[in-house]
């Protein structure tokens, strides 16, 4: 069974709402059977599987690399992403672990979109796990902004030749900021909010339609 999986961290910007509207999201634009499912610490409006740490804000995606918690063809997608159009290319994708190739910078990652294949690949958790705060904080003093936070951690923990980039063999993926202020490009299909504004602050039509 194809899954879509999804994070929500208490006590942030994001609430129940948001996995709703990504849920909804996703079954407008993905053919044929799959799950949604939300790795949280309160409830969901969908599957939900619990959180076991209490890492802060985007850290908890670190548990989507928990054993057990990934079985069988996955995406990943940040709770602000808007889905605009067909997504069942990504689970055609070839590699068995791929991200976004990252918008700022090129020689890094995004974890906003993310493929697996069928399992997790080992090493994220495990090395994470020993030893959280010295890593969260590393991560988040660095001066480089496109080397922050559980990307730039996987990214050192997987090395970059074991991480595929997702654009190379799906198309359509835009950010907000980047290619969509003047309107939606023809070939979108997945619409990235990096930093801001996030769709609760927009009132572009398209996504009016593709979020609610």
């Amino acid at each position: 069974m194809r899954t879509v999986i999804c994070v929500l961290r208490s006590g942030g910007a994001y609430d129940a709402e948001w996995v709703r509207k990504l849920r909804d999201g996703v079954a407008r634009n993905l053919s044929g059977a799959h799950r949604f499912v939300c790795l949280s610490d309160v409830e969901v409006p969908c599957e939900r599987i619990a959180l076991r740490h209490d890492w802060p804000g985007w850290w908890a995606k670190v548990e989507i690399f928990r054993p057990g918690v990934i079985d069988g063809p996955t995406v990943y997608l940040d709770l602000d992403t808007a889905v605009v159009a067909n997504i069942d290319g990504l689970f055609r994708l070839p590699s068995s672990f791929a991200m976004l190739e990252n918008m700022s910078n090129p020689e890094m990652v995004g974890s906003g979109v993310m493929w697996f294949a069928d399992k997790a690949p080992t090493g994220v958790y495990e090395k994470f796990v020993k030893q959280p705060e010295a890593y969260i904080a590393h991560h988040e003093r660095n001066a480089h902004h496109s080397y922050l936070g559980d990307q730039a951690f996987i990214f050192d923990a997987l090395g970059d030749a074991n991480i595929a980039r997702i654009q190379e063999d799906f198309q359509g993926i835009h950010s907000y900021k980047r290619t969509c202020r003047s309107g939606l490009p023809k070939d979108a299909r997945l619409v990235v909010f990096p930093g801001s504004p996030k769709p609760t602050e927009l009132t572009d039509p398209w996504l009016l339609e593709a979020w609610k």
